[in-house]
């Protein structure tokens, strides 16, 4: 494995929007705004076929995945509900490809090599 510079939180959360954004893009939504700080939720705000979306993107490394805490979904739900939008929730997953065991999977470097761990995106709890 390469010694590269391990990811920041930041950048992660940024690559973690990135496939989310593209994903979306590819299914037909149109991004209207799109939100990268780690503090600001929803990430992004989106629209298909007159209905608009909040999504919040959550991100991490290797073997977890990003997780939608209560009390931020029960304040975008809130948000949502001011805006007629729907929630959506996506949870991104980033391993260092070139890791060759668990612990150097579970640092990516900035620059490298990953596997991305995506489903897709999901609809948000009932809280």
């Amino acid at each position: 494995m390469g010694k590269g510079k391990v990811m920041t939180a930041e950048e992660l959360h940024f690559l973690g929007i990135k496939v989310v954004y593209k994903d979306m893009v590819d299914k037909g939504y149109e991004v209207l705004n799109v939100r990268q700080e780690l503090d600001v939720n929803p990430q992004i705000l989106a629209r298909k076929e007159g209905k608009r979306y909040f999504i919040v993107v959550r991100t991490t490394v290797y073997p977890k995945k990003g997780i939608l805490f209560p009390h931020v979904a029960a304040d975008v739900l809130k948000h949502a509900a001011k805006h007629q939008a729907t929630c959506l929730f996506a949870s991104v997953g980033i391993a260092n490809a070139n890791g060759e065991n668990d612990e150097e999977m579970g640092r990516p470097e900035a620059g490298g090599e990953f596997y991305i761990n995506y489903e897709g995106l999901q609809d948000f709890p009932i809280l």
